[in-house]
């Protein structure tokens, strides 16, 4: 999927990052890793797997792979031990078999060749090492996103193409990341959801993290004139509210994580 902007870490923090750091403990609870592994964290964005393996395993060996400057930056930041670099997840110039484990953690929607990125993520990794991937279930456990997608389909002139766009191939779905990793030739594949509990303070909470316009949801929001912004910020309050008064949300996010052997 093209178009995804990623031009503030801060921002993004607000938006989905505090998500991120929560789901990439998940992850690594579900994925032991030998203390100190060479690890790349493939599109590493702001560092939150990163620095979630790096605070488990101080010995870890990381390297962060991501196609934005800016993310790297907060990535080194709360990374110090980390090696960060800009790169392409479809032609990585690491060696083959460089790494221990290659973790891909909510990359895959966004790459435009998939296959060309599992193949790299295999091709990196030494033989018996482990390759993982995560994406969140868009269709069908993204609660908080879903309730936006479908305000924008229900009252914009283009929000159903929008929300076809963001949610009509999903990777997060059931079998698609397995997929991927068996094509690449990744040895006992297995996939399972990882689920997390999303906090909101009140609908200010929700809404606000969309207008600094990062991702693609975000750039979408951001980029509609008021009016428009204001009908579905509208219709996505009472999605929030549904007939109670503002206040505390608690939505479920699941994700879909696929693991392999190389």
């Amino acid at each position: 999927m093209s178009g995804y902007v990623a031009t503030d870490a801060v921002a993004y923090e607000r938006m989905m990052g505090r998500w991120s750091r929560m789901l990439a403990d998940a992850l690594l609870d579900a994925v032991p890793l030998p203390r100190g592994a060479a690890v790349l964290d493939a599109g590493c964005g702001t560092g939150a797997l990163a620095e979630a393996l790096a605070a488990r395993d101080p010995t870890a060996r990381i390297t962060g792979v991501d196609l934005s400057e800016i993310y790297l930056a907060a990535a080194r930041a709360r990374v110090p031990g980390g090696t960060f670099r800009t790169g392409d997840l479809t032609r990585l110039p690491d060696a083959d078999g460089s790494h221990d484990a290659a973790l891909c953690m909510l990359v895959m929607q966004f790459v435009p060749d998939r296959a060309a990125t599992a193949a790299e993520l295999l091709r990196v990794t030494r033989p018996g090492g482990t390759v993982a991937a995560a994406m969140w279930d868009f269709v069908g456990g993204f609660t908080f996103v879903r309730a936006v997608a479908d305000s924008i389909a229900a009252t914009e002139p283009d929000g159903e193409a929008f929300r076809a766009r963001f949610f009509g191939d999903s990777m997060g779905s059931p079998g698609r990341l397995a997929g991927l990793l068996e094509g690449a030739g990744a040895l006992g594949v297995a996939e399972r959801d990882i689920c997390i509990r999303q906090h909101f303070a009140d609908f200010t909470d929700l809404w606000e993290p969309w207008l600094s316009g990062q991702g693609v949801a975000g750039a979408y929001v951001a980029g509609l004139d008021p009016q428009r912004r204001a009908r579905v910020e509208a219709l996505a309050r009472r999605a929030y509210l549904a007939g109670a008064p503002d206040g505390p949300r608690s939505f479920v996010a699941v994700a879909r994580l696929a693991t392999g052997i190389r």
